[in-house]
Order: structure tokens, then C-alpha cells, then sequence
């Protein structure tokens, strides 16, 4: 009865602190072009993540789908731990790659509009003092054409 007691009062503090666990935010800062070549290309996703929490915690998984207006680009998980401080917005940059098919949507986007709005979307599971939690997220940007150009 004991365990029992122990069980169920154990389980509802890891549900209150779980409660009290607030989301970081997602906010996508910026697209690089890294490479760029016959077969597709290579791009950095920098994402500014703000953790809303009194402590520091671990991303310790982040999946991404980004989209060029509504054409998927490219699709990943990124598992390199990164440690967000607490109360503070922290950088992490996304390292993608793409075919040159997706290249050719957004090119054709860009040749239209002049400028390409970006998601970037998916799951980020942090490590807290209250365990792992899994949480979606979306960021939205949008680039200008000669934004692309520069260094």
C-alpha cells in the first residue's frame, strides 16, 4: 500500500512539473545558401529558440520539414545536443541539403514574387529537470531574392 501511495504521488509531481515545463519558441532568423551545384545544395536553417524557463535545458532531438511556400524542400533530425540557457533566446543553425528538383520550385517561386516565404516545422525533445518532453514547433521567414546572393 505503501509503494502504491508512493507510486501515485511520485507520478502526480512528474505531471505538475511536467505542467510547468513552458515551450521554447521557435523563431526561423535566417537562410544561408552554403553550396549550390548541378545536383542540389546545401543551406543553413538558423533558428533563434528562446527558452521561456528558470533553467537551462538540453535539445536533445529537433526534427524539421522545411517549406518553400507550400513545396516541401527538405526533411530531417538533427540529435547533436545543444543546451538552451535558461530565460534567453539561443541560436541554432540546422544544417540542410536539397536535390536540385527543390531547388527549381523555389527558384521559380522566387522568379515570381521576388522573395520566398519559408517554415520551418516539426518536433524538438528537450531534457528537463522533469525528464524528456516532445513538443512541435513552427518558425516562419521570409527571403528576399537578393538575400540569397550575399556571403
Amino acid at each position: 500500500m505503501v509503494v502504491l501511495a508512493a507510486a501515485t504521488l511520485a507520478a502526480a509531481c512528474a505531471s505538475l512539473a511536467r505542467q510547468a515545463f513552458r515551450t521554447p519558441t521557435v523563431e526561423l532568423q535566417d537562410v544561408k545558401i552554403r553550396a549550390l551545384g548541378l545536383e542540389g545544395g546545401a543551406l543553413d536553417l538558423v533558428l533563434d529558440v528562446y527558452n521561456p524557463n528558470e533553467y537551462r535545458i538540453d535539445v536533445t532531438r529537433l526534427t524539421y520539414t522545411l517549406l518553400a511556400d507550400s513545396s516541401q524542400v527538405a526533411t530531417g533530425a538533427v540529435t547533436k545536443r545543444v543546451t538552451l540557457d535558461n530565460r534567453a533566446h539561443n541560436g541554432v543553425t540546422l544544417p540542410v541539403t536539397f536535390t536540385f528538383k527543390e531547388l527549381l520550385n523555389v527558384a521559380q517561386v522566387m522568379l515570381k514574387t521576388g522573395a520566398v516565404n519559408y517554415t520551418v516545422k516539426g518536433d524538438v525533445v528537450v531534457d528537463s529537470p522533469f525528464g524528456s518532453v516532445t513538443r512541435p514547433y513552427e518558425g516562419k521567414a521570409r527571403v528576399e531574392n537578393g538575400a540569397l546572393l550575399r556571403p
